[in-house]
């Protein structure tokens, strides 16, 4: 909502563009702090209650978004979203992995909350700024608040009230960070965010400047994408309910190959998009094998720290969005939009050595077992 009206924002509240993007930045702050955090110290409550609760939170953020009369209490308002955004995402895999009875049925339920985000990222933009012109941008946030009443109003009805709870204190549920598999886990989400953005953070200059394609195509180029990761979380959910770790492998080694065509590639309209589909589509394919491991490592060995492991793909992710971010634009800065496959591929190799350490500890230790 906020990045795609943000000039708009920045008009009311009588601001540049430049000075209006604190409000992105502290939006995006706030959640990487805030959601470790909440997750640590709220371990012990409910998780119904707990998650009923943010989603009130949340609602009066957006509230308050919509009617702020100033830029420092819309900031506030994004503060306010920021802290619990984070840890109702996580929340959401932890019921969803609890509520799960075969490994099939864990993997896909995580698979359609990631797909939810990408439905979210894919119709959320382009629709709020549709209202933004339409009426005003206040009244995306209304549409907002109205979702997630709703949301609020399915959740009580179908999250059951006996949730397995594991109340733990701050130290018992940082030893889960001692686990040389979750430390790999942590890097592997990096580089993998990193492999995704170290192109993807110019996807609009990639599309528009150097393939060719017009504003008009330039939308429908983006929903294409957004589909296409709707359908690879799909995917994503059924590769991670055996082993997914596992069978990422090949996949990884694609898009190695793909990425070192990168550059030759944009070269070309069609086969720079036909390569951008397929980054997108193969790049999408980590998340649930991502989290199903790293839930199932925490439930079976750290289970006080089920909570703060949920968390862990969302906050590393980011991190790694934020490095790639940088390195594109140094990318740039010296050999221009073609070249980002490059910083994108360096990414995708450390991810697939952290892939295959992975695999190897794994196999060990289920031979030991």
């Amino acid at each position: 909502m906020v990045v795609g009206n943000l000039s708009l924002i920045a008009h009311t509240y009588h601001q540049t563009l430049s000075q209006s993007a604190s409000i992105v930045s502290v939006f995006a702050w706030t959640y990487a702090i805030a959601t470790p955090l909440l997750a640590l110290s709220t371990n012990r409550f409910n998780k119904r209650s707990l998650f009923l609760t943010l989603l009130a939170v949340f609602l009066a953020g957006t509230l308050l978004s919509a009617f702020a009369p100033s830029l420092p209490i819309f900031l506030f308002s994004r503060v306010m979203t920021a802290s619990v955004a984070g840890l109702m995402e996580s929340l959401m895999s932890v019921i969803a992995y609890q509520l799960a009875t075969t490994d099939q049925q864990r993997s896909m339920l995580v698979a359609w909350i990631y797909t939810g985000f990408s439905i979210a990222s894919a119709v959320g933009n382009p629709l709020g700024t549709f209202i933004a012109n339409l009426w005003r941008w206040q009244d995306a946030f209304i549409m907002v608040a109205i979702i997630t009443v709703l949301a609020t109003v399915v959740a009580t009805n179908l999250i059951p009230k006996d949730l397995v709870n594991e109340p733990a204190f701050f130290k018992e549920q940082l030893v889960l960070f001692s686990d040389r598999r979750i430390q790999l886990a942590i890097v592997f989400a990096i580089c993998s965010a990193g492999m995704i953005f170290g192109y993807y953070t110019y996807i609009r200059s990639l599309i528009h400047q150097t393939l060719g394609f017009s504003l008009t195509a330039l939308s429908l180029v983006l929903l294409l994408l957004g589909v296409l990761d709707v359908f690879a979380n799909q995917l994503s959910g059924r590769l991670a309910a055996k082993n997914g770790i596992k069978r990422l492998r090949p996949f990884y080694v694609l898009d190695l190959v793909l990425l070192a065509l990168f550059q030759f590639s944009m070269q070309n309209a069609w086969t720079g998009l036909l390569l951008l589909c397929a980054l997108v589509f193969f790049f999408a394919l980590f998340g649930s094998p991502i989290q199903i491991f790293v839930l199932d490592v925490a439930s079976h060995d750290y289970p006080q720290a089920t909570m703060l492991a949920s968390t862990l793909n969302a906050i590393f992710y980011n991190v790694g969005v934020a490095v790639s971010s940088f390195t594109a634009t140094q990318t740039l800065k010296v050999a221009g939009l073609p070249a980002l496959g490059w910083n994108s591929l360096v990414y995708c190799a450390v991810a697939l050595l952290v892939l295959l350490t992975l695999v190897r500890m794994t196999d060990r230790e289920a031979m030991r077992g």
